[in-house]
């Protein structure tokens, strides 16, 4: 996991500290020594003073009969302040739950970081999907729908820097490849205002994307709905009877968040 922004920040102690509380994920939440070294190309002699301060601080904790380390109780109190003082995954999480009797399948709301969404709130639905996503976790721009109307979104210049820094990686045959194919769609869901994912992460996941526009008609923050791609395909769910619902969703949240704007129900 090497981290091309690390030798670029001001002090790279911290940034090598950081990146090794961000390994830990649902999916793997606890490390060792030389597994955490590796993973981050930091020298194992340096990997155990950072854990040892983080562990000292409270933000990791260590098994004393397997002798890995796992998150403490310090991120907590931080994940606490964070949720006392930004209420908006909060409001979502109620938005989402107010609309789940229509949408049987998964909601998120995400932000932009650099060039990654982040999520900051998740709602799984009744009905079964294959994608585990955490508040926190992160996911590519031009795989997710939401990722796309986030990137739309921004101005050329950002779009342009994207394209020329990051790898266009491919997840499925069907993943946006090439900086044409990525600025066709950007025009296209900035006309259309929604962004689709037809299994371009998950090869058998869909998903709808509509941003939340501030007062200034930025977009910052986007809501996106997921579902099992083939019911499109036996048009048991459609994509226009879904989007009006997503805006509107959009326009309640912004509205209950203090964010907004005449342009949020433009369709």
């Amino acid at each position: 996991m090497k981290n091309k922004h690390t030798k670029n920040q001001p002090s790279q102690t911290l940034a090598k500290a950081l990146r090794i509380i961000e390994l830990f994920s649902v999916h793997q939440s606890d490390w060792g020594i030389r597994e955490i070294g590796r993973k981050t190309d930091i020298n194992p002699t340096t990997v155990y003073r950072l854990v040892t301060t983080l562990h000292n601080f409270g933000y990791l904790d260590q098994n004393p009969e397997t002798q890995r380390y796992s998150l403490g109780p310090s991120v907590v109190h931080l994940a606490s302040i964070y949720m006392h003082h930004n209420p908006l995954p909060l409001i979502a999480t109620q938005v989402f739950e107010s609309y789940s009797d229509r949408f049987e399948y998964n909601f998120y709301l995400g932000t932009l970081r650099e060039y990654k969404v982040v999520y900051l709130a998740v709602l799984d639905g009744r009905g079964p999907i294959k994608v585990v996503v955490e508040p926190g976790g992160t996911t590519t721009l031009q795989t997710t729908a939401l990722g796309k109307v986030l990137l739309a979104f921004q101005n050329d210049d950002f779009i342009n820097t994207f394209l020329e820094t990051t790898s266009l990686d491919s997840y499925t045959s069907r993943s946006l490849q090439t900086p044409g194919a990525v600025w066709e769609e950007v025009s296209q869901i900035r006309q259309l205002k929604y962004a689709i994912n037809d299994g371009e992460h998950y090869e058998d996941v869909g998903a709808v994307g509509v941003p939340i526009f501030d007062h200034s008609g930025e977009v910052k923050l986007g809501i996106s709905f997921a579902y099992p791609r083939h019911l499109i395909q036996e048009k048991r769910l459609r994509i226009k009877e879904m989007v009006p619902l997503l805006q509107e969703m959009a326009g309640v949240i912004a509205l209950r968040s203090g964010l907004e704007s005449e342009n949020l129900h433009t369709i």
